[in-house]
């Protein structure tokens, strides 16, 4: 991915403020259209229905094709892009017609249809409002639901004119008006009709479309000849399952309770004479519905929710953050669509935030898929070795950390703080500064502490997980950890051999290191009794109630050895909030003010949103000022800050003027990540605010 295109769009100040303001309202939208609904049950129901069908996929399309051609349906299988358009250019011919009109189908895009037929004299006409924006651009959709939302009214209207030969001013109702003449004429004159579908019923052979602007009724009636492009995995059984897919689809897509127009065809629709021609789309769909890897990637249902949370592509937009399909799904589909040479570079612009897993319609782990992804795909050179030999040996990796203590003193100011690195790497620190690597980390600090005294009856001991970044970057968090739990009443011991936990080899796509890592911890943090493993970075948490598992399920050794340790690994608020009853002498004294900001990996990694607050409240003796979007990334995203600290700079933005907004001095995190950021960020432009773990308040609060 070029820098130019990121940072073009990054100052593409039109763009950024259509996509900021949709991912503003969009939230809303989607909240009040889900009223009364439960959209948990509902998107289970999809997820489980959609599974079942891309497990017998080969049997529903034979279903569907024996109801459809009952129906009097011609149904043509196509396994390749280039038979589906041979297919479609050969039904063209055959009606003597030179002239195709269409509505939104994004298997067309996905198939270059238009390049296809035009290039052999067969003229296309697209009739969805912003389809034909963006063919008159030459461009294609920069979102699944809302092709052209980059495009602002000058450009449309410089598109129109040279279309109509005439002046069109910016003004969205004449240009309306203009879309509405041109385009009634295309319904009139079609010779031949195209749609797609939302979803294909096997038991009847019916198809369902949901629009907003009525073009596909035009486009599939007026024409004597309709053409229907799908993909198989469309296919479900019945119109129970088609119910489902059209109740989520307008609501999750664009916050719509239901759309202008939803039809149902099943046949030739009218007089004599007149055809429906399905044809069913393969491209890779049929091999990947078998690949128990990644087949929940076809449970998707096409409403873009993936792209309206995410908060890459609110800074860079489709064109950059994704290939035909856009979004999170669009990330995970184009290298069976269109091969690992499209998707190499779009597969790292994945800041890892799973917003997309919390709302997709067919709960698709869409972030998971991603990552694992990314295994598959070309490695920058040295990675394997700074993966497989450097961190992989934790003796290794921390002697390099020890050494960086000393190469960092040049690029120190006065407070200690990293604000200039020199050349190249100074992106790195453009809007914020860097805390330095301490002078002694947590682990030697350890070494020296007073040997824990034998356990008290009913005292629980805890093995203390700290992470690489708390480690060598905050000792003194550490340290405020350790004496917080145990004030509380338990017994904490630090294991020294503990490494990474690997998840920067998995998000580089490593994952045979990331698995020796896991082994590794996973050694170590059984070898010692224990009733509980804490940690207090979300993303060590995740990695080892999660990924050990993910990682491990097959091997005999250690499948059952990573869901032991999995069960008894919690963050540091989850253990500290089972102590709140029994530590309520701490209430009274003037409440502290702080606003608290959710971890990707907390939140949507882990589940746990609630039990920071309540520490602090309870614990910290804190009142606690919502931000907006307290659940939003705040563009850490480990390596990500250094591999695109544009776009993480942005995102942090964001998140910097809705904590200015609460007017807290203090900002709560739960994650070290969060804390490097948001503080290096907030130190950068001045502010006072002060950055706090939570075990920081907690342990303020104790004495």
């Amino acid at each position: 991915m070029a820098d130019k295109r990121i940072n073009t769009n990054i100052n593409n100040t039109f763009l950024r403020k259509a996509l900021k303001n949709f991912a503003t309202a969009y939230p809303i939208a989607r909240a009040k259209a889900f009223e009364g609904i439960d959209f948990a049950a509902l998107r289970h129901r999809i997820a489980v229905s959609k599974l079942a069908g891309l497990q017998r996929l080969l049997e529903l399309i034979a279903q569907f094709t024996a109801s459809a051609e009952k129906a009097g349906a011609i149904v043509h299988f196509c396994r390749t892009p280039e038979d589906a358009n041979r297919t479609i250019f050969e039904i063209i011919q055959s009606k003597n017609a030179d002239f195709l009109v269409k509505s939104k189908a994004m298997t067309s895009e996905e198939i270059e249809l238009n390049h296809y037929l035009e290039a052999r004299g067969v003229r296309c006409l697209e009739t969805d409002l912003g389809e034909w924006i963006i063919q008159l651009a030459g461009e294609r959709p920069s979102h699944m639901v809302m092709p052209a939302i980059h495009k602002n009214k000058e450009e449309v209207a410089e598109l129109f004119a040279k279309e109509i030969g005439s002046d069109c001013p910016a003004d969205i109702p004449f240009l309306v008006q203009k879309a509405r003449e041109t385009l009634r004429s295309g319904f009139l004159t079609g010779q031949v009709g195209m749609s797609g579908a939302n979803v294909a019923m096997a038991d009847s052979g019916a198809i369902a479309l949901i629009t907003n602007e009525g073009n596909a009724r035009l486009v599939t009636t007026l024409p004597q000849t309709h053409i229907a492009l799908i993909g198989v995995e469309k296919i479900v059984p019945s119109l129970d399952e088609a119910l489902d897919v059209i109740e989520v689809l307008p609501k999750n897509a664009t916050g719509q309770k239901l759309t202008s127009y939803l039809s149902f065809i099943k046949g030739p629709t009218g007089g004599d004479g007149r055809e429906l021609h399905i044809v069913l789309l393969d491209n890779g769909r049929v091999a990947l519905a078998a690949n128990p890897e990644f087949q929940t990637a076809l449970q998707c249902v096409k409403c873009g929710a993936c792209a309206n949370v995410c908060p890459i592509y609110e800074i860079v937009g489709g064109h950059v953050f994704g290939h035909i399909y856009v979004g999170g799904i669009g990330l995970v589909l184009t290298p069976f669509f269109h091969g690992f040479d499209k998707a190499e570079e779009i597969l790292k612009l994945c800041i890892g935030c799973r917003k997309c897993n919390e709302v997709c319609a067919a709960e698709i782990d869409i972030e998971g898929l991603i990552v694992d992804l990314r295994d598959k795909i070309r490695k920058p050179f040295g990675q394997k070795f700074m993966f497989g030999t450097m961190m992989k040996n934790r003796k290794l990796f921390h002697a390099a950390l020890r050494a960086a203590y000393l190469a960092q003193k040049p690029f120190q100011s006065a407070g200690g703080r990293i604000r200039h690195l020199p050349m190249v790497l100074n992106r790195e620190t453009a809007n914020r500064s860097l805390p330095p690597i301490a002078e002694v980390p947590f682990r030697d600090l350890m070494l020296k502490r007073p040997t824990t005294p034998a356990l008290a009856p009913q005292q629980e001991k805890v093995l203390f997980y700290s992470g690489c970044l708390a480690d060598f970057v905050y000792p003194e968090m550490c340290s405020d950890t350790v004496e917080s739990l145990e004030k509380l009443g338990y017994s904490v011991a630090f294991p020294q051999e503990q490494s990474c936990c690997g998840i920067p080899a998995r998000y580089s796509g490593e994952m045979d290191a990331a698995r020796e890592m896991a082994k590794l911890n996973i050694d170590v943090l059984l070898s010692e009794e224990a009733y509980f493993v804490v940690t207090i970075c979300p993303t060590c948490t995740m990695s080892i109630t999660h990924d050990f598992v993910k990682l491990l399920a097959d091997d005999p050794l250690y499948a059952e050895k990573a869901q032991k340790l999995a069960a008894k690994t919690f963050n540091y608020s989850e253990l500290a909030a089972r102590k709140i009853d029994a530590s309520k002498g701490q209430e009274g004294g003037e409440k502290q003010v702080v606003t608290y900001h959710d971890a990707c990996h907390l939140k949507r990694g882990c589940g746990i949103h609630e039990e920071p607050r309540q520490v602090l409240r309870e614990l910290a003796n804190a009142e606690i000022q919502e931000m907006t979007d307290c659940d939003k990334c705040c563009g850490f995203g480990g390596s990500y800050s250094i591999k695109y600290p544009e776009i993480s700079q942005e995102v942090l933005k964001n998140k910097l003027a809705n904590i200015n907004e609460t007017g807290a001095g203090i900002l709560a995190v739960d994650c070290p990540g969060c804390k490097l950021q948001i503080e290096g960020g907030l130190e950068a432009s001045g502010s006072k605010i002060r950055v706090e773990h939570t075990a920081t308040l907690v342990r303020e609060r104790m004495g």
